[in-house]
């Protein structure tokens, strides 16, 4: 008798255990997706690692972050995805007990920034370890994972392990903020002369024109051409959704357009770039092409 109740009470603490671990990984877990296509997911970390298998623009859930590299899962596959092309979405979560630890970096040795109530929301930025980076009001830092509850997600995007915001009104639910969601789904995708679809990859006009004809904007198929479309905007009223053109090359006519991408806000453009081979988000102050003009199609 006494061995069978023993045997019980094993059996049932081995279920608490599992079901807590499982509450672990639920709240140490956030949302992500890949950005390009046939992206190898692996077994460890590494580049010479084995292939678990090849993701395009998929939606996965990210559990532990490693030297530029991201855990992930993905139809019931686990595996690890370079964070080049994980982008994150940073995601609202509460405090799920009083007294918190809310310190300055992963690791129970950190320093104390200070100590959690009970439903203190915040903002999960990236994950660690079993450690979650969050925003909590002007302030951000580290709490175990385990004391997070996870709510809604806002996306936010990932490169190499950084979680950058790009405030372009992107959730104002207007046709240029999704104009620019859309355009985002496609960072990472290679760069191809004459490509314009995510399948073959984009060169820069055949980027513009894929991205606007969801939308049902026909558009030149050339940088040049493209620039017929649409009404002229001056630099200092630009608008996200607006096509910019450069001279990228140069090398032969002063002026001559040859490159093209989409404007996202905050001086900050999408394209497929050459030099880059990937379609990127960039800078207009870091784009060494010369800046040409821009034209409005919606």
């Amino acid at each position: 008798m006494v061995q069978k109740i023993n045997k019980v009470l094993v059996g049932c603490f081995i279920v608490l255990f599992l079901a807590f671990a499982s509450t672990a990984v639920m709240a140490a877990s956030m949302p992500a997706k890949i950005t390009g296509t046939n992206v190898k997911m692996r077994k460890a970390p590494t580049t010479a690692s084995v292939i678990v298998t090849k993701l395009t623009n998929a939606k996965v859930t990210v559990t532990d972050h490693s030297k530029g590299w991201y855990k992930v899962s993905y139809n019931k596959k686990t595996g690890w995805v370079n964070g080049n092309y994980v982008r994150l979405q940073s995601t609202k979560g509460i405090i799920n007990a009083n007294g918190v630890n809310f310190r300055k970096s992963s690791g129970t040795n950190s320093k104390v920034i200070s100590s959690l109530k009970k439903n203190t929301s915040l903002q999960i930025l990236d994950i660690t370890k079993g450690w979650n980076k969050v925003k909590i009001g002007s302030k951000v830092g580290y709490v175990s994972s385990k004391f997070v509850n996870i709510s809604a997600a806002s996306e936010k995007t990932s490169r190499s392990g950084n979680v950058v915001a790009f405030t372009a009104g992107n959730d104002d639910g207007s046709i240029n903020s999704k104009i620019i969601e859309y355009a985002r789904n496609f960072e990472g995708v290679r760069y191809s002369y004459g490509g314009a679809n995510p399948q073959t990859g984009f060169d820069c006009s055949g980027f513009v024109g894929y991205v606007y004809k969801k939308f049902d904007v026909k558009l030149n198929r050339s940088a040049q051409g493209m620039y017929s479309n649409g009404v002229k905007v001056s630099k200092t009223q630009l608008k996200p959704g607006d096509i910019l053109f450069f001279d990228a090359s140069s090398r032969k006519a002063a002026g001559q357009i040859d490159h093209a991408g989409i404007y996202i806000g905050g001086n900050t453009f999408i394209h497929a770039s050459s030099s880059n081979g990937k379609v990127r988000v960039q800078k207009l102050s870091e784009y060494r092409g010369t800046y040409i003009g821009a034209k409005r199609v919606v």
